[in-house]
């Protein structure tokens, strides 16, 4: 994905779009059967600030995970904003670790693309915020049917004092 930055580099202060429709396959990212239905969208623009161009937008991405409380699979659409300044190479003497350097007259943003995508990804997956997961017991999908199981758990600590009030 490589954004033409001839017309941005002419004026300070201009802003020329883009977009791009691409695939998880395209960008090299992991398990290809997470993203492997559906396009990745990106939409963004280049500002010339004058010694730095500036590339911003948003990534939109359908995702399917499975759920870490109840094993269903569901899908997920996530819109991910990504920002990077360039500065093409030559331009100044002093080199900053935060800009990225770029020679001629595109920039390619697909590292910069897949690296927001991975970094994106939540840690936990969860279907729903009121997911009940499985019974502890039986494991049966409490979403789905609740089962008759005691899910009523005694600290080893209290078993004793359980005992005592079970006598009655």
């Amino acid at each position: 994905m490589k954004i033409n930055v001839t017309q941005a580099k002419k004026e300070i202060g201009s802003r020329n779009m883009f977009k791009f429709v691409t695939s998880a396959e395209h960008l090299g990212i992991g398990d290809e059967r997470q993203w492997a239905e559906h396009a990745v969208t990106i939409d963004g623009e280049v500002v010339n600030t004058g010694s730095l161009l500036e590339v911003s937008g948003t990534i939109h991405i359908v995702t399917r995970y499975q759920c870490d409380r109840c094993l269903d699979e569901f899908q997920a659409n996530m819109d991910i904003p990504f920002f990077e300044q360039f500065q093409e190479t030559g331009v100044t003497e002093a080199h900053s670790e935060d800009i990225i350097y770029f020679q001629g007259d595109e920039i390619d943003i697909s590292e910069l693309v897949r690296e927001s995508i991975l970094l994106a990804q939540p840690i936990s997956t969860v279907c729903s915020e009121d997911c009940r997961g499985l019974c502890i017991k039986c494991g049966s999908n409490l979403n789905h049917s609740d089962c008759s199981c005691d899910r009523h758990i005694v600290d080893p600590r209290l078993a004793e004092l359980q005992k005592f009030f079970n006598k009655d």
